[in-house]
């Protein structure tokens, strides 16, 4: 058991589940500051809140059309490397970097190295997905935007860094862009560690914006959601817990 901060992960050696029945496990890494827990609530919740404790890690359980997740947000800061076991533990690893911030995007080198480390230290162990994504595309926007790094950069290092997929999105702005990611994460995986099929969505689920979910927190300190039927469409509940212990 690896214990950070608050939380505890059994990990264990390897990806010790069946990958047929057990959530597609993604873990979100990234510079301080470029929106990792945005853009994670936005997923499970379909809201954005701008502001969270930095320092927290957090995990998001989710289940919708598309698979159930397990997805860990660390915290960003950079005397924190990811361990190893952590690495390994990930199905799916998703770059985050902010389109405005060069240095988290020059910090994207230095996580992939990380992968390719944890990776040389179990060959047993698939290789995660990875996913690079470029956050806050609304703040680069013209006229008077931010953007440091063009979405050309962005594409050539996916290249160089051999990550499977590439996204820019604005996790403030647009739910559909998030959920589009989550989509394409969950194709890839389905690919690398072959599982059940998901069941066919209906109409309105393949709507990211009509979806319905509530939210809870979880007596492990875990956040849960799940979907409401179409009548609750409205009706959301959100809950955010840091504390716990995960099993």
């Amino acid at each position: 058991m690896q214990s950070f901060g608050s939380w505890q992960f059994n990990f264990g050696s390897a990806r010790d589940s069946n990958p047929r029945t057990r959530p597609i496990r993604v873990l979100l890494l990234g510079h301080p500051g470029v929106g990792k827990t945005a853009i994670a609530v936005r997923f499970a919740s379909r809201r954005f809140i701008g502001e969270y404790e930095r320092g927290a890690e957090r995990m998001y359980r989710v289940e919708d059309h598309l698979a159930s997740w397990e997805i860990v947000d660390p915290p960003g800061e950079l005397t924190r490397a990811p361990t190893e076991s952590r690495l390994r533990w990930a199905d799916a690893v998703v770059l985050v970097y902010s389109v405005t911030d060069r240095v988290s995007f020059d910090e994207t080198w230095r996580l992939r190295f990380l992968l390719n480390q944890a990776r040389k230290s179990s060959r047993k162990v698939p290789p995660p997905v990875v996913v690079l994504l470029g956050n806050k595309t609304d703040l680069g926007s013209p006229p008077g935007g931010d953007r440091m790094v063009t979405t050309a950069e962005g594409r050539k290092r996916a290249e160089d860094i051999e990550a499977q997929d590439f996204h820019e999105v604005s996790a403030r702005e647009s739910l559909d862009q998030v959920m589009a990611v989550f989509a394409s994460t969950a194709r890839l995986v389905q690919l690398m560690l072959p599982r059940a099929s998901p069941a066919t969505p209906t109409s309105s689920a393949e709507d990211p914006s009509s979806s319905a979910f509530r939210l809870r927190a979880s007596t492990d300190g875990s956040i849960d959601a799940r979907r409401r039927p179409q009548h609750s469409l409205f009706k959301r509940r959100s809950s955010i817990s840091a504390k716990g212990v995960l099993h």
